[in-house]
């Protein structure tokens, strides 16, 4: 089991090594859901952060972007503890924008984008605990993060409107680097700008919900005068998420890897509370089915081995012995190339120190 556990670490490694690099393609989704596992195996990012803080962030702002997305995606789907683990990195995370927010360089403009909306994102559910990072929540689960006293509820709705406008500034600054040009979107370059927006759109789609319910329940308690600017704002934000959510849905990267809701063709009407019955929920879905590969890498382990192992750390024992000896070997031989791996992880990560003093803290 000692051995197995030490595997699946080494896996863990492997995969953040080939997810956060500086080829400019996306993610792989295989890598991505290993890293995420890996979370939920050892309740935290313990694995996560200690690889990353040995990366050159200054040297590369495509590394520092992929190293933004995967952040995103085990904050959204790796086990709970990320957050107070990504908290404690949280000066890392704003040392990385002011770096790039200080170049020219189109990455670097993503990446300090990036930055603020993942600092939001940690602020904002470190203070709402109830409120998961994947922002799924029942609506009386949102009842009950909203309280009873209206100044919580009128804070809530700022927070929320900020942290709205934090993913939509990202995904407007994509689209325009871009130029929505619908032939490019097949190339690898593009894809790599356009895969974190799937997690943006997951994230919009729940804060729009939220704005919604908020401002009802505002409204149904304070004068309408005293609303106004946020019913300015929520217009806004409406309008740029239903174009955003338009021109997304139109584009052939997104068409196989999500499904994405349309907005109503107005925004509701607060000033009667009728029309809160009217309101829909947007639901995002992921299709159940794997990314297209654009192109191999250097995967040499295969996917249904790593299922497997994963699998067998948490089946019984009579199921973990079929089959031992062939899996044994099988891990031998991983587990060298791994070693490997993580000495010139090691190396890295001292030089780093000999050529930055100041660690990343």
């Amino acid at each position: 089991v000692t051995a197995l556990t030490t595997s699946l670490c080494f896996f863990q490694l492997s995969s953040i090594s080939k997810a956060i690099n500086s080829t400019e393609i996306p993610v792989k989704e295989k890598h991505a859901r290993r890293i995420i596992l890996g979370t939920h195996r050892e309740k935290g990012a313990f694995t996560f952060w200690s690889y990353a803080l040995g990366f050159t962030f200054p040297n590369s702002s495509i590394l520092c972007w992929k190293f933004c997305h995967v952040l995103h995606k085990i904050l959204r789907d790796g086990h709970r503890n990320v957050l107070q683990d990504c908290m404690r990195h949280y000066s890392s995370l704003v040392e990385i924008g002011e770096i790039w927010g200080n170049l020219h360089d189109r990455y670097g403009q993503l990446v300090t984008l990036y930055s603020k909306l993942l600092c939001i994102k940690l602020k904002f559910h470190a203070k709402h605990a109830d409120i998961p990072a994947n922002l799924e929540i029942s609506d009386e689960g949102l009842e009950r993060a909203a309280g009873t006293d209206i100044n919580n509820v009128f804070q809530l709705s700022v927070e929320v409107f900020d942290y709205m406008d934090a993913e939509l500034r990202l995904a407007e600054t994509v689209l325009r680097q871009l130029n929505s040009s619908l032939a490019m979107t097949t190339l690898t370059s593009s894809q790599c700008r356009l895969a974190p927006l799937i997690q943006v759109i997951q994230d919009c789609s729940h804060l729009y919900h939220f704005a919604v319910k908020l401002l009802f329940k505002l409204h149904a308690c304070l004068p309408a005068d005293t609303l106004q600017g946020h019913r300015d704002r929520f217009h806004d934000q409406f309008h740029k998420l239903k174009n955003f959510f338009n021109r997304a849905r139109e584009m052939i990267f997104f068409k196989r890897l999500i499904q994405i809701p349309k907005l109503p063709e107005s925004p509701p009407n607060f000033l009667h509370a009728a029309s809160l019955a009217k309101h829909v929920k947007p639901v995002v879905v992921i299709p159940n089915e794997d990314e297209p590969e654009m192109q191999d890498d250097d995967d040499d382990e295969p996917e249904p081995l790593i299922e497997s192992v994963f699998n067998c750390a948490f089946v019984e024992c009579d199921s973990f012995l079929s089959g031992r000896d062939l899996q044994i070997e099988t891990l031998k031989r991983e587990l060298e190339l791994l070693r490997a791996e993580l000495e010139r992880v090691k190396g890295e990560v001292r030089a780093v120190e000999t050529e930055w003093p100041v660690a990343w803290t």
